[in-house]
């Protein structure tokens, strides 16, 4: 590593590389008596933002009430690993499964599975808007945090039943109310 651009109040490193991470220690000392040195210490951290979007695959043209929505959000190499987030709907959901995977640079991606049976709540204006984030964050140890976050969106057309779910309730309501009667 050697300096490049660096004034009084900075110092920019090149070629840094993953492993360059952890804390650094710059001292100045002046070139006259009284000779005087100051020294700082700061954490540096070095990540590797992913290159593109995560992507959303395993869709279906058109869900209705009642089906399995079943899709994989997998994010760009990076590092560290994505953190992965699903929204339905700008609801935050959890997803069933995460698995990381390795490249042979030393990045990660992440891929994150979920399935969620659809409820006519899902299906606003018949479409369901089904989102991925994907989150590169440094450590808490930097004092100036660094966040990448890429999102990708896509719409499927869903088609809720309300009336067949208001009718499912209405008859479970009615087996509890029969079966208390009898008691």
């Amino acid at each position: 590593m050697r300096p490049h651009k660096s004034n009084s109040q900075a110092l920019q490193l090149q070629s840094v590389s993953l492993n360059s991470t952890g804390y650094y220690i710059c001292e100045v000392n002046t070139d006259s008596p009284p000779f005087k040195a100051v020294k700082g210490e700061a954490y540096m951290e070095v990540i590797e933002p992913p290159r593109d979007e995560p992507k959303i695959t395993g869709e279906e043209k058109i869900y209705a009430t009642g089906d399995i929505l079943a899709l994989n959000c997998t994010s760009g190499f990076s590092y560290p690993a994505a953190r992965l987030q699903w929204f339905i709907n700008n609801v935050p959901i959890d997803p069933d499964s995460e698995v990381l995977h390795l490249s042979s640079r030393g990045l990660h991606s992440t891929r994150s599975s979920l399935r969620l049976e659809l409820y006519p709540l899902h299906i606003a204006d018949g479409r369901i808007e089904v989102k991925c984030v994907s989150l590169v964050t440094t450590s808490p140890l930097v004092r100036t945090p660094f966040v990448d976050t890429r999102t990708t969106k896509i719409y499927v057309q869903g088609h809720g039943n309300l009336l067949s779910a208001s009718l499912s309730l209405l008859l479970i309501n009615l087996l509890q109310h029969l079966l208390l009667k009898r008691d």
